[in-house]
C-alpha cells in the first residue's frame, strides 16, 4: 500500500490494550499507514501489559522490549490513553463506532484449571497469580482470581510442562542474592515464600522430547546451585537437547551434597485427582508405566496455560461478545488462545496489521476518516498520558531500593496522581 493512499485513507484506529500484542500492531500499523490517527487504550494507568507483569521479574532482557514501544509513543504520533477501563470508562458501542478500525488485544487474565476432580479444600493456585503478584500487579485491580499473597508453604508440586511453569519454579527457588537487578515485589516474594522451598515436583503429561519449555529456560534452572535435580519418567532411548541436559544435571548433583531444594521432573505423568489428606494437598497421578502414584505438598501449583473470563480485570467486558463488525480485529493471546510467547505474538500482531492494511485498501471499511479519539473524550475524565507514564516509570527508578531496578507502585491512586503531577494527598 502507497503512502498516499494510506493518508488518503486516513482511518482512525483504536488498540484495546498496551501489551506487546497491541504495541507490536500499532507500530506495524503506523508503519504503513502514516496518515492514521492511532490511539492505544489501557485499563491501567501504565502500559505494556504482559511485559510489565507478566515476564518473570528476573528477566529484564525481555522485558527491554518497553524501550521499543516508548520509543513508538514518543517518536510516532500515536496516543496512549490510559486508566480507562473499555466497557467501564467508554462504552464499548461508542469506540466501535467512533474508530474505523479496532483492535482488541486484552490478553488473557484467567490462569487455566486443571479438568480433573478437585476437593474444595485443596490448596491450588494459578501460575499467572504468582507471577502477577511477584510483578507488583496494582492492588485495587487485583481480583481473588488475579493475584496470590498466602504462604505457599515448603513443599510445591507445579503441573505443567511449559516456560511458565519453568519461571514459577526458577522465581521461588531462586536464591534472594541471585534476583539482584530485578524488578521483583519484595513484599510479596516474602509473603509468598519466607525461604526457597525444600521439595519441587514438576509433573506433565508430555514425553521430554515433547516438553514446551524452551531448553535455554531448563538451563537456566539447572544452573542454580542450591538445587538437586531428580527426574521420573525419563525414557532411556530418548535423546536430544533436553534429555542429555537433564541427564548430565542429576549426574552431576548425585556428587553435591549442599542443595537445599529437590526439584524432580516427572515426564509421561497424567493428573487424576487433587484431594487433601492429613492437612495436605495431595495429587493423584498415573505415571508412564500406567502405575498409580500420589505426591503430597503445602500447594498445587497450575501452569496450564490461559483463559478469557469477563469478570477478571482485564479493562474490557467479555471480548467474545462485547464486538461486533467487520471492522474488529482480535490479536495476541485473545486471538490464539493462550499459545506463544512475545516472538510469535508479534509475527501475529505484523500478520493482523497486514490484513487490515490489505482490507482497508480494498475498500472493506469506511473509506472516510472517522471521528476517532475526538468523540470519545467527554469520556476520558480520568486518563493518564504517556507523559505520565514516564513521570510513573522515574519515580519507580528513582525509589529503587538497592539490587533493584524499579520498585513498581502498586496502588493506582498514587500512579494517577504521579501521572498528573501532584501528591495522591491532594485528591484528600
Amino acid at each position: 500500500m502507497t503512502a498516499e493512499k494510506a493518508e488518503i485513507l486516513g482511518p482512525a484506529v483504536a488498540v484495546i490494550g498496551s501489551g506487546p500484542s497491541g504495541c507490536y500492531t500499532a507500530q506495524a500499523l503506523r508503519k504503513a499507514l502514516p496518515g492514521a490517527e492511532i490511539t492505544v487504550f489501557e485499563a491501567l494507568p501504565v502500559p505494556y501489559g504482559l511485559v510489565r507483569y507478566g515476564v518473570a521479574a528476573d528477566h529484564q532482557g525481555t522485558k527491554a522490549v518497553a524501550a521499543q514501544f516508548d520509543r513508538m509513543f514518543t517518536r510516532s504520533g500515536i496516543t496512549f490513553v490510559g486508566n480507562t477501563r473499555i466497557g467501564v470508562d467508554i462504552p464499548s458501542e461508542a469506540i466501535a463506532e467512533a474508530f474505523d478500525v479496532v483492535v482488541v488485544a486484552t490478553g488473557l487474565t484467567r490462569d487455566r484449571r486443571l479438568s480433573i476432580p478437585q476437593d474444595p479444600d485443596a490448596r491450588v493456585i494459578g501460575a499467572g497469580r504468582i507471577l502477577r503478584s511477584l510483578n507488583a500487579f496494582p492492588d485495587a485491580a487485583a481480583t481473588a482470581e488475579a493475584t496470590a499473597t498466602e504462604p505457599l508453604g515448603s513443599e510445591l508440586i507445579v503441573v505443567g510442562h511449559g516456560n511458565v511453569a519453568i519461571d514459577v519454579v526458577r522465581l521461588l527457588t531462586k536464591p534472594a542474592e541471585q534476583l539482584h537487578g530485578s524488578d521483583i515485589h519484595d513484599e510479596a516474594l516474602a509473603s509468598l515464600r519466607s525461604r526457597p522451598p525444600t521439595a519441587v515436583h514438576v509433573v506433565g503429561r508430555s514425553a521430554a522430547d515433547a516438553a514446551k519449555f524452551d531448553v535455554a529456560m531448563l538451563r537456566e534452572l539447572c544452573a542454580l546451585d542450591n538445587l538437586r535435580f531428580a527426574v521420573e519418567g525419563l525414557d532411556p532411548s530418548t535423546s536430544g537437547p533436553v534429555a542429555d541436559l537433564l541427564r548430565q544435571t542429576v549426574s552431576t548433583d548425585q556428587l553435591d551434597t549442599s542443595a537445599t531444594t529437590a526439584v524432580t521432573l516427572h515426564f509421561q505423568t497424567v493428573p487424576r485427582a487433587v484431594r487433601t489428606e492429613r492437612g495436605h494437598t495431595v495429587l493423584d497421578v498415573v505415571g508412564p508405566t500406567g502405575t498409580p502414584a500420589s505426591y503430597s505438598a503445602d500447594s498445587v501449583i497450575t501452569a496450564i496455560g490461559f483463559c478469557h473470563d469477563g469478570d477478571g480485570f482485564d479493562g474490557c467486558e467479555d471480548t467474545s461478545s462485547a464486538w461486533d463488525g467487520d471492522h474488529v480485529y482480535r490479536v495476541g493471546w485473545l486471538e490464539r488462545g493462550g499459545r506463544g510467547n512475545i516472538a510469535e505474538n508479534r509475527k501475529h500482531a505484523l500478520q493482523t496489521a497486514k490484513s487490515i492494511v490489505e482490507r482497508l485498501n480494498g475498500g472493506r471499511h469506511r473509506r472516510e476518516h472517522g471521528a476517532g479519539l475526538a468523540a470519545v473524550l467527554p469520556y476520558l475524565r480520568h486518563r493518564t498520558s504517556f507523559d505520565g507514564w514516564q513521570a510513573i516509570d522515574d519515580v519507580e527508578r528513582r525509589t529503587a531500593g538497592p539490587h533493584r531496578c524499579r520498585r513498581k507502585i502498586t496502588d493506582l491512586d498514587e500512579m494517577v496522581a504521579i501521572a498528573h503531577g501532584r501528591s495522591v494527598n491532594d485528591d484528600l
